[in-house]
């Protein structure tokens, strides 16, 4: 997923400048407010919504399920959300490559 994002950053930025925004406003949050370093389990109902909408939580709970057994959220429902993302952010990168979005031929 990261790898895909970073691909699409790359291809949609003219400066360095922009890949450092996406990494800043995008990466960067969604990474931090994913249960990363607290169980999400602690966090109000409004953002523990915010959460489960959030497919890096995902991401982290299935490396924490394989680490030490345990999972914040459901573990099918984590795979399908990722591999949705996947499939989508697959999809754009293959339509800018395809439609040569700011390529030089």
């Amino acid at each position: 997923m990261l790898s895909l994002l970073g691909m699409i950053a790359g291809i949609w930025a003219d400066k360095f400048d922009h890949m450092a925004a996406v990494t800043n406003f995008i990466v960067t949050p969604l990474s931090f407010l994913s249960g990363t370093f607290y169980s999400v389990d602690r966090l109000p109902a409004s953002l523990k919504l915010f959460a489960f909408a959030n497919p890096f939580f995902y991401m982290i709970d299935g490396f924490r399920y394989g680490f030490i057994g345990h999972a914040d959220g459901s573990l099918v429902y984590g795979a399908i959300i990722v591999v949705t993302a996947n499939l989508a952010l697959s999809y754009i990168a293959y339509r800018m490559f395809r439609t040569g979005y700011k390529l030089k031929a």
